[in-house]
């Protein structure tokens, strides 16, 4: 039941697998703690396409920065109405908490936590907690923290797994890795980060479209102020951008053979990359803590960057 429920919560995301692939790579870490996917960008003629990548993403800031409730309240009553300028209103409020952030925008912060935000919800299959955007542009609150709260119920562990998300995009991999390490270690060794955001939480839970029983049970699970305290799992899961050289060696190769090619080069990086992480994780956090990695190589970081920034109609240098 908890599970059929959460699933519902997720958005349709209609297209997701077209526009972000998995390679075919099985990372198989040495500890049961850590686990990942390697992504990439949809292809074109002669390499990824941005263009396209970023229309995806940018259909994804309603449900991103709203909550649930107030969209469906907005389309519920549109369609009695019969009236769609409400729910055109909708993705012009968004795209309007996008701009009053928009110095995250132009460093890529904001769209990564929208292409993390897409992977949990799309592809595994965690809706969204808390709308931390709507959070941010309302002056008299003061957000710090995770980049994204999730939840989901895992058959296999038996119970609810809570992923609270870091998305770092640095033109290096292996400064990527470290930030998010960093920000992980930060959060554990910081009573008073986590409090706060376990406060958050259970103040913000956005769980319209729950059946009561089902929403009742998931705030009990996550209350902190029970007794005995709630028992879930939790999974810091990390999306990784970083920018690969590999996309410029198969530019002038034939369109047809453009994308097997880089995969063949993304499988033996991935190889490389998959030990770094297990590597730095292993070494910076303490045991035991549960690692989820998403990464994703680009041709070029400033050109996303840009190229979101733009399509939110932010002037850019």
């Amino acid at each position: 039941m908890l599970q059929a429920s959460l699933d519902l919560l997720c958005g349709s995301h209609s297209g997701f697998d077209d526009h972000i692939k998995q390679l075919a790579y099985s990372w198989e870490p040495k500890s049961h703690l850590l686990d990942g996917k390697f992504l990439y960008p949809l292809f074109g003629t002669g390499g990824p396409n941005i263009d396209a990548l970023v229309e995806h993403i940018y259909q994804a800031l309603v449900p991103f920065c709203l909550p649930r409730g107030e969209i469906q309240k907005i389309k519920t009553a549109a369609m009695a109405a019969g009236d769609m300028n409400a729910i055109i209103a909708l993705g012009d409020r968004a795209r309007a908490m996008f701009v009053q952030t928009r110095s995250a925008a132009l460093t890529g912060g904001e769209a990564g936590e929208l292409l993390l935000f897409l992977i949990l919800e799309a592809l595994v299959k965690a809706p969204l907690l808390v709308s931390k955007m709507s959070l941010k542009t309302n002056s008299n609150m003061n957000i710090h923290g995770r980049d994204g709260i999730h939840v989901r119920f895992c058959p296999a562990l038996k119970g609810l797994v809570l992923h609270l998300g870091e998305s770092k995009l640095h033109k290096g991999l292996a400064a990527a890795v470290d930030d998010a390490i960093s920000s992980i270690t930060e959060y554990l060794g910081d009573r008073a980060l986590r409090v706060r955001e376990i406060e958050i939480l259970n103040a913000n839970m956005d769980l319209t479209g729950l059946p009561a029983e089902t929403e009742h049970q998931l705030r009990a699970i996550l209350n902190p102020y029970t007794s005995p305290p709630p028992v879930y799992h939790t999974s810091h899961t990390c999306f990784i951008g970083f920018e690969y050289g590999a996309y410029a060696k198969v530019a002038g190769l034939e369109s047809d053979a453009v994308e097997a090619e880089f995969q063949k080069l993304y499988s033996k990086r991935a190889a490389e990359v998959a030990a770094l992480i297990q590597e730095k994780a292993g070494t910076s956090l303490p045991p035991p803590t549960n690692l989820r990695f998403f990464v994703m190589p680009f041709p070029n970081l400033e050109h996303f960057r840009k190229t979101f920034a733009q399509k939110l109609g932010v002037k850019v240098d």
